[in-house]
């Protein structure tokens, strides 16, 4: 950036200042590529002014008296930091593209603009009642709850007891169209408040499929109510479709419709719960950030529980805090900063235990989960080392919150034990009945004599129905019916590794269920890498 492009400013020309949408609402610069930024009356009006014609003194005389030189110059210091200045060395932005991979942990692929969706309906969503939509979906979810009451027979087949594979299906592919409802849901109402909705797409959040519907600019909106109104748009959707549906479920015959109706609307109900977690970037975070009127309140946070965490245990300089409030702030980014962990351990766990029915392959891809999951969290302490090196932490003091740390997690994995059961299904075969494990299982972790639990595995719960004994008969590779490794009905096989089992005690037996082998008690390190890496390597390599 050369001296006349500071002296006589100019903003750059993909650089867009919008006006406000009403009075009281805050300017927002928009950047390609970027998080908008959001500006004073003063600065978005100086901004606007940025001509390339006029300088400090020009723009000061035409701004009015609240300005002079010297305020000009120190803003115009200021916004070229930001690349906002039109310059010869200063590139001009990437086109949009339709794939955004803002770490391995979100990856979008934009589809349509949502305002093209809602134009043809803008004026109707406009004129809508605001008090009316969100008193019905009020009433209606009141009304599906009473549903789920009434129907607590349906409602525990649909929790405790194996639904058909279809029913799965069926469940899984709802869920998506009702996702995207959902994120309409947050486009029509910033519709509805005369903002416009940017991108829809579908993304990987998380290790977890999902869409999302951009709304940033609901920054422009005058009120921190409606923006919260915005943000909680989509779970009022998501809670609105489960009680209809609920509602519809008494209108069913019973059988697996019915039961199958009441676990989607259960499914959904959840769902609408989970995005209120505010330590995510989930609906529930944007309507508290939109409450407390914080652009960035999460990365804010983080920032200040870093500073915190940097200052405790590096004894370095803690910054000056980013949130009017640090002793609440940092609570908030210490959960922020975990919580992704948490999430992204049950994703890898989930997707585990589903990829491992699908032999070496889906073992292969459950230790490449793995390996990206210790990469990150290898990363994640790599920066933080990094970091407190920077800031002038010494060599000892590094050295000694490693060991610290060290021994931190020696004795969780090593001190802490938790139970090694072994988790299969059984299987009646004509007049025995036989334990199933999933393909890779050491037979030697379940010895003649085990105690076995025989289970009844639905959606959400398990039951016990009976218990059996481990007979003494060799373990063999058999197939077996998909159910008694799934919590799903049927008709399809897979590999398993079978034992006969002796002693089977039940009232009432299904002929395929769940099982569960109760272990000793193992420490936690161990326990991880028998549950997630030796079986997939055993798998893979027979070893």
């Amino acid at each position: 950036m050369t001296i006349d492009d500071l002296t006589r400013p100019r903003l750059a020309p993909w650089i867009i200042v919008h006006r406000p949408m009403a009075d009281g609402a805050p300017r927002i610069v928009e950047r390609p590529g970027e998080n908008p930024l959001r500006v004073s009356a003063d600065v978005g009006t100086l901004l606007s002014a940025f001509d390339g014609e006029r300088d400090a003194a020009g723009l000061a005389a035409a701004l009015g008296e609240r300005w002079t030189p010297e305020l000009v110059h120190t803003a115009v210091d200021k916004v070229s930091r930001l690349g906002l200045l039109a310059s010869d060395d200063t590139p001009a932005p990437k086109p949009e593209r339709r794939f955004v991979a803002r770490s391995w942990t979100a990856l979008q692929l934009r589809i349509i603009q949502a305002s093209q969706v809602l134009d043809p309906v803008r004026p109707l969503l406009t004129r809508l009642s605001g008090r009316v939509v969100l008193g019905t979906s009020l009433a209606a979810i009141l009304l599906g709850v009473l549903a789920l009451a009434v129907q607590h027979e349906t409602v525990a087949a649909a929790l405790g007891r194996p639904l058909p594979l279809s029913s799965a299906l069926t469940i899984w592919l709802g869920l998506g169209v009702v996702t995207l409802i959902h994120e309409l849901g947050h486009g029509a109402t910033l519709t509805h408040f005369h903002g416009r909705p940017g991108w829809l797409g579908v993304m990987l959040f998380y290790l977890t499929p999902a869409c999302f519907c951009e709304v940033t600019d609901g920054w422009r909106l005058a009120k921190p109510r409606q923006r919260v109104m915005v943000a909680l748009a989509g779970v009022i959707t998501h809670a609105t479709v489960a009680s209809v549906v609920a509602v519809a479920g008494l209108l069913l015959p019973g059988g697996d419709l019915r039961t199958t109706v009441i676990a989607f609307s259960i499914a959904t109900y959840l769902t609408a719960a989970i995005n209120l977690a505010p330590w995510i970037k989930l609906d529930g975070y944007l309507a508290l950030m939109s409450y407390l009127d914080i652009p960035q309140l999460r990365d804010k946070a983080m920032a200040d529980a870093r500073g915190w965490l940097g200052h405790v245990a590096f004894g370095t300089r803690r910054p000056a805090p980013q949130l009017a409030r640090p002793r609440l702030a940092v609570p908030f980014g210490l959960l922020c900063i975990v919580f992704p962990v948490a999430v992204l351990y049950f994703a890898v766990t989930r997707w585990g235990h589903q990829l491992a029915n699908f032999g070496a392959t889906g073992a292969a891809l459950k230790l490449l989960l793995i390996a990206l999951l210790v990469g990150w969290l290898c990363r994640k302490t790599f920066v933080v080392l990094r970091n407190a090196r920077r800031s002038g932490a010494g060599v000892l003091r590094r050295t000694a919150v490693i060991a610290v740390v060290l021994a931190v997690l020696a004795v969780l994995f090593g001190g802490i034990r938790v139970h090694d059961d072994r988790q299969g299904g059984y299987v009646k075969d004509r007049a025995d009945v036989l334990l199933a494990l999933p393909p890779g299982s050491d037979p030697g972790s379940v010895p003649a004599g085990d105690s076995v639990v025989l289970e009844r595995k639905g959606l959400f719960f398990t039951t016990d129905v009976g218990s059996a004994r481990v007979g003494g008969d060799r373990p063999e590779n058999a197939r077996v019916p998909a159910e008694a490794l799934i919590p799903f009905r049927s008709d399809s096989s897979v590999d398993a590794v079978v034992i006969r089992l002796d002693a089977v005690q039940a009232a009432q037996l299904d002929d395929v269920g769940a099982a569960t082998v109760p272990g000793g008690t193992t420490p936690l390190g161990l326990w991880l890498l028998q549950e997630h890496v030796t079986s997939a390597w055993r798998t893979i390599f027979g070893k």
